[in-house]
């Protein structure tokens, strides 16, 4: 019996979006300049990422947030497997890779995966822009809260010169 509430993508929430021996795209995200939409994007293009290439290229520290977001909103099957990794600091550590089944990625494509990657690319771009400005304001915003705090910490502590209120 189907549930009348289920989500569009219920059958493909399970799990993997397989039947048979088909795979089954999920749904594209409406939000076009968000780093979900960049994450699926480049793994529609093929790409393998790990947490690190989705700092570098795509501005997010939250890749496995944003992969379990596009499994289960919006049902994409995306596959995984824990790589070794070789650190600056001379340590090995393994790390998590994410990638799309080429099946997954022709039948996204049938389902107009090209146009949408190519719109994704133009929203990322024109925010890019917006980078110098978003950084200015990161740093007011940051100076003026630690002002805050120090004031506050000053009324608060006698040693610092201030008295408890």
């Amino acid at each position: 019996m189907k549930k009348e509430n289920a989500h569009p993508n219920e059958k493909l929430k399970a799990g993997a979006a397989v039947e048979g021996s088909a795979i089954f795209p999920g749904s594209f995200p409406v939000r076009k300049a968000t780093a979900t939409a960049e994450v699926l994007m480049r793994l529609l293009d093929g790409e393998h990422l790990t947490g690190l290439d989705a700092v570098t290229n795509a501005n997010t520290t939250r890749l496995a947030a944003v992969v379990h977001a596009l499994q289960k909103e919006h049902g994409w099957s995306i596959e995984r497997a824990e790589k070794a990794a070789g650190c600056s600091d001379g340590r090995m550590v393994f790390v998590t890779e994410y990638w799309l089944h080429p099946q997954a990625i022709a039948r996204a494509e049938e389902a107009g995966a090209v146009h949408w990657c190519g719109e994704v690319r133009a929203a990322r771009a024109e925010l890019r822009k917006e980078a110098p400005h978003a950084r200015e304001r990161a740093t007011r915003l940051n100076t003026s809260r630690r002002q805050r705090q120090a004031d506050a910490q000053a009324r608060q502590c006698p040693l610092l010169g201030g008295a408890y209120e």
